[in-house]
């Protein structure tokens, strides 16, 4: 008897533990310590989070019927969604008495498809905004545009004006966020994308009002470049775009990401003494700066609140501004880079503050990514940086 409370116990505990280490955003970690204390719900959640959707998805077939909490509804459709079965995503919401949103019907009802022989090289195209939101040119239904390359982005992003003289129709999907602005949003469907002889068909667009005058983009994001192996090289100046299953490069450091719904890419990292922070890969415009010392416009490579500058170690008095320098260097995984500016939001809370109950402590953006040759691997979810 002694025993058997023994061994709940430390169940217990473990179970306790694999909580902790999920919400710290250490999802290795909270796997191992989920299978070893039986925890299936979260065993699933950490399948899917790191690319292992065939596996999540037998995992949650498994579960009895009590165990299927509805906090794991999303998250089972959006894996379909991964395996290219918006069906199956649609019927699964149905059977979970779940609403089907507009955009998840679109996607349904007109499949996207890719075609890519070869990798494709993309050159920069030279643009004000060149060295802080990398883009290359494309054709979206006929129409030459720039295609801006934001990893906190779906597929395709862009302004109403923009969707309506490129032919796109949009539906209304509700309030979402763009930045910390919440706005009213609409998806539609781009008939064709074109980028240097790379065709797709059929690419989800969300349409967001706040894209206009001088934010009238055309964004490209991760669940664009999913479709395919690409490396966003910026000290050379181009896109490679390989196809699934090529082979990634050899060298360089390597790591591992994770991906929470559809685009949400995070991975470990750190500042100063820390070294279990979690960071949010946004590769978008956040906030330029003029550096005070060199009078040089700069990206901040970190955006955060207060709060959570206060979580890495920063004290209060440096937080009064809209921005801070960096008194330590900042890392992803064993990359680190000293010097950065940091950019403070100015609310309580940002919207990327949480993924499924994981923790994130901060934003990483491309002044701190764009050093390097970046490769995306969404087979193996790594990351492969290389030096430019």
């Amino acid at each position: 008897m002694a025993s058997r409370h023994r061994a709940a116990g430390l169940s217990a505990a473990r179970h306790r533990a694999a909580r902790r280490e999920w919400r710290s955003g250490d999802i290795g970690e909270a796997a191992r310590l989920a299978a070893e204390s039986g925890d299936e719900r979260l065993l699933v959640l950490a399948d899917l989070t790191r690319g292992r959707f065939e596996q999540g998805l037998a995992r949650y077939a498994s579960l009895s019927g009590g165990l299927r909490l509805r906090g794991l509804d999303e998250p089972v459709a959006h894996a379909w969604l991964h395996l290219d079965r918006p069906d199956l995503a649609c019927g699964h919401l149905r059977r979970r008495l779940r609403r089907v949103p507009p955009d998840l019907r679109l996607r349904r009802d007109h499949p996207m498809t890719v075609k890519i022989a070869a990798p494709v090289r993309l050159p920069f195209a030279d643009h004000p905004l060149a060295a802080y939101l990398p883009a290359v040119e494309g054709t979206l239904n006929g129409h030459e545009t720039l295609l801006h390359l934001d990893t906190g982005g779906s597929f395709l992003v862009m302004g109403t004006e923009r969707a309506a003289a490129m032919g796109v129709a949009s539906a209304p999907i509700g309030r979402r966020f763009h930045g910390a602005a919440l706005v009213e949003a609409r998806a539609g469907i781009a008939r064709e994308l074109d980028l240097g002889g790379v065709a797709m068909t059929n690419v989800p667009v969300d349409v967001l009002p706040t894209l206009t005058g001088p934010q009238n983009l055309v964004i490209m994001g991760t669940s664009l470049l999913r479709r395919f192996l690409p490396t966003i090289d910026t000290p050379a100046e181009h896109l490679l775009l390989a196809p699934r299953g090529h082979r990634a490069p050899q060298d360089g450091t390597v790591m591992p990401f994770c991906l929470w719904a559809d685009h949400f890419m995070f991975a470990r990292g750190g500042y100063g003494p820390r070294r279990d922070l979690t960071f949010f890969i946004d590769s978008g415009l956040v906030h330029l700066l003029e550096d005070e010392e060199s009078g040089v416009i700069r990206q901040a490579a970190a955006l955060a609140t207060r709060a959570q500058y206060r979580s890495w170690g920063i004290p209060d008095g440096e937080l009064a501004g809209t921005h801070l320098k960096a008194a330590h260097p900042l890392r992803l995984g064993p990359l680190e880079q000293p010097g950065h500016l940091l950019s403070i939001v100015p609310g309580r809370r940002a919207p990327w503050s949480g993924f499924g109950g994981i923790r994130v402590d901060g934003l990483l953006s491309q002044a701190f990514l764009g050093r390097y040759a970046w490769t995306l691997d969404f087979d193996r979810y790594e990351y492969t940086f290389r030096r430019g």
